[in-house]
């Protein structure tokens, strides 16, 4: 796909599939909207009262903290991300034409991916118990979370699949995220008075940064090659006829929602979208930090997502891939929380941020030097496109 090239002619994605697409944001927002709660799973408030100090809540937020980068923070939204993220690769390595999307990138190396995030979300959560914030009573939300999409993941695949990255990374990750989220939060965010999300993407492109600069020194640090996969590779014709079409532009939103985790792929997108229904369905209090907003923030996404696909489909062409989920896990739901979940807001932060934050980040990655994960400049862009965009809604006369 790098190779292809363009003169002009593919500069809009597919309108049917932009509409299909939004369509399907509009109809998730309604039909959750009108699905009251039928019982009272895993209230999202009952776990942080208990999650610093009992086991199983602790397990509970382990669990929950892989769907964090996309707001729902939700059991079933993360159980299904993993399941979706291995069905992926399961159909990838049997080069089924279910596949989909290759699976982190067409790297071969989805259960390294999922090692670190494990790994450092464990020494986060059970080893250095950073949940013990939990019990002084001051907090309602830690971010734990930051190893899932941060360093870990990225390094495994700027170093490929070996123990010593997997070990190196995991380790540095779960020490590093947790201490300069909390501190931004803690101090910054509020004076500033911006979406909490602008902490945790600058702490990924902070803790970025030094993982990447240390990895580099370290020596045992190597980068290791993945076994290839062998497949017949498409004519330069027929993958952009595929691409012109309305079920590429679909599948291609349904990525962007597993994109922060790196998987990159329509199933895992499709099964977190599920399991965050589910969630929902069982009780409206559990997902999302209580705030009710899921319906709301989903429609954002799918808004942020395809407008950004729309917008950016030459960048597709010629790269092979564009940052239009920058969109979907900071901007749309940041501007949710912050400002309402109305169809407005939704609108408006999806909008904007689809045609703010995948340009930047093409901007800030480019000048990113050798070594250094382009996620850096992906999180970069999440920051400042959510403080620009919310500092425009805060100036509309309507919110």
């Amino acid at each position: 796909m790098e190779d292809i090239k363009t003169k002009g002619k593919y500069n809009k994605g597919s309108v049917t599939g932009f509409i299909i697409t939004v369509g399907i944001g509009f109809l998730i927002y309604f039909v959750l909207n009108n699905i009251g709660r039928i019982s009272s799973w895993l209230d999202y408030n009952t776990i942080v009262a208990n999650a610093g100090n009992n086991l199983l809540y602790k397990l509970v937020w382990y669990i929950m903290n892989f769907t964090e980068p996309q707001f729902y923070a939700g059991f079933f939204a993360s159980i299904g991300i993993i399941l979706g993220g291995f069905i992926a690769w399961r159909l990838d390595i049997k080069n089924s034409n279910l596949r989909g999307f290759d699976v982190s990138y067409g790297s071969n190396i989805w259960p390294w991916v999922l090692a670190s995030q494990l790994l450092s979300l464990f020494i986060a959560i059970f080893v250095l118990n950073y949940t013990r914030f939990f019990n002084t009573g001051e907090y309602t939300w830690l971010p734990t979370f930051i190893t899932v999409v941060g360093p870990p993941p990225a390094i495994m695949l700027l170093y490929g699949p070996n123990i010593k990255a997997l070990l190196t990374a995991s380790i540095l990750g779960g020490i590093m995220g947790f201490p300069v989220a909390f501190w931004i939060s803690n101090y910054i965010i509020p004076v500033l008075d911006v979406p909490g999300v602008v902490s945790n993407v600058f702490t990924m492109a902070i803790t970025g940064l030094l993982i990447c600069a240390i990895c580099k020194a370290l020596p045992w640090m190597e980068r290791i090659p993945s076994k290839p996969h062998n497949r017949e590779e498409k004519s330069q014709e027929e993958v952009i006829k595929e691409m012109e079409g309305p079920l590429w532009f679909v599948r291609r939103v349904l990525a962007d929602f597993s994109e922060a985790q790196f998987y990159g792929n329509e199933i895992a997108g499709l099964f977190v979208i599920i399991g965050a229904a589910l969630d929902w369905i069982l009780n409206v209090n559990h997902g999302a930090y209580g705030s009710g907003a899921i319906p709301a923030i989903i429609l954002s996404q799918f808004i942020g997502s395809a407008v950004g696909v729309f917008l950016y489909f030459d960048k597709y062409v010629v790269k092979g891939w564009y940052g239009t989920y920058v969109p979907v896990v900071s901007v749309g739901p940041a501007c949710v929380l912050m400002f309402g979940s109305s169809i407005g807001v939704a609108l408006i932060a999806g909008i904007l941020g689809g045609i703010i934050g995948p340009p930047l980040a093409e901007y800030i990655c480019d000048k990113l030097p050798e070594g250094y994960h382009p996620t850096i400049g992906n999180v970069t862009s999440m920051g400042v496109t959510t403080i620009i965009v919310s500092l425009i809604i805060k100036v509309l006369p309507w919110f």
